[in-house]
């Protein structure tokens, strides 16, 4: 069904009262397979292994962020905690660096990262627009669960307020996918894994367990899509507002 029906646009306005996939650390993280190892033979290999990182706070992963350009990475601006200025990455061979806040999106989810050069390698960006019932791979962080999801792409157009607008996917994608990559069937970038407009108690779960128990048992978890078009115009508006 399109998102572009009054029907689907007010699903996902109303999805406010929603959460997102990132913020919570598994108190079982570090159980799963290194997420290089999952992403091995699918898709999202070469991103997965070569231009994303792990956000880390010190117990475990909060979120994804994906390479832009040759020193800047972008991620979903609620993984970074409160006030945060920057955040600890880590790649999946283990290499860990240091990122400096430099912008941070006031119209959508988006925030971006100043990183050591070469650190993320930028991947190839789709040159086509999502379509429905196409299939997609997602990459976040390992914990309690797999750390890459297959799903199809629900609808091509979505907008959600305070998120922006992307696409919806069918996925059982879990807590600690926030700001990581979604990416077509040849490896090519379509966005950034953001939120879940309709969570019903899979946060209330995720929060007294600290295991994301709803994504695990379910595998048709409609997740929102942040278009990594709109996020690379916006990135480039907000580098060009805050260079020195």
């Amino acid at each position: 069904m399109s998102v572009a029906s009054p029907h689907r646009r007010a699903l996902l306005r109303a999805a406010l009262g929603g959460i997102v996939l990132g913020g919570g650390t598994s108190l079982l993280a570090g159980c799963a397979a290194p997420l290089g190892q999952q992403a091995r033979g699918t898709p999202a290999e070469a991103i997965a292994t070569e231009g994303s990182a792990v956000l880390h706070n010190g117990l475990g992963g909060r979120g994804a962020a994906v390479g832009f350009g040759t020193r800047h990475a972008l991620t979903c601006a609620h993984v970074l905690e409160g006030g945060a200025t920057g955040a600890r990455l880590r790649r999946a061979d283990g290499a860990e660096a240091e990122a400096v806040l430099v912008g941070r999106s006031a119209r959508m989810d988006l925030a971006v990262l100043c990183v050591p050069r070469g650190f993320l390698a930028a991947a190839p960006r789709a040159s086509d627009l999502p379509r429905e019932g196409e299939a997609v791979w997602a990459a976040g962080a390992p914990g309690f669960g797999p750390a890459i999801a297959q799903g199809r792409v629900e609808a091509p157009d979505a907008e959600m307020p305070g998120f922006g607008r992307g696409f919806t996917a069918r996925m059982p994608a879990l807590m600690g996918y926030s700001g990581g990559p979604v990416v077509d069937a040849s490896g090519q970038l379509m966005g950034l894994t953001a939120a879940l407009p309709s969570p019903g108690a899979a946060g209330a779960l995720a929060f007294l367990t600290g295991a994301d128990l709803d994504g695990l048992a379910r595998r048709d978890r409609q997740v929102f899509v942040l278009g990594i078009r709109r996020a690379e115009a916006e990135a480039q508006r907000l580098l060009g507002r805050t260079a020195a």
